[in-house]
């Protein structure tokens, strides 16, 4: 952990551990983050739950800023995390985050307080 200018910086995660699609999903300290490189210089670290049912974001459409939940269309701004269009009202937790080099630096150290949405479970066979 590395402090720098008041956040408390986290090594997660490499620029060549990125898929093609500039997504990369890693559990920090308990934390499921979606990690998304937009260009060059930039990366977005956000929780990776819906505020709707808690589903994975990680399939979620990537459009004009925005992510849109793959189940059931909620749709969140990437930098604010604001919920955009139902059927989620709560905003999503991003995380800041930054590059140094080929390294991503998020700090969790401001982690969401309980929010009343969870992952789903699978259902038993």
């Amino acid at each position: 952990m590395t402090a720098y200018g008041g956040e408390v910086l986290q090594r997660v995660a490499q620029v060549s551990e990125f898929s093609s699609s500039k997504r990369l999903v890693r559990t920090v300290d308990s934390v499921e983050l979606l990690l998304l490189l937009r260009g060059a210089n930039e990366v977005i670290a956000l929780h990776n739950f819906c505020t709707h049912l808690g589903e994975s974001l990680e399939r979620g459409r990537i459009m004009g800023g925005q992510i849109t939940c793959p189940f059931h269309g909620a749709c969140f701004d990437l930098r604010s995390g604001t919920a955009l269009s139902g059927p989620a009202v709560a905003s999503l937790h991003v995380f800041p985050a930054c590059l140094r080099g080929d390294e991503v630096f998020v700090d969790l150290s401001r982690r969401p307080a309980a929010t009343g949405y969870h992952r789903r479970l699978p259902s038993p066979t």
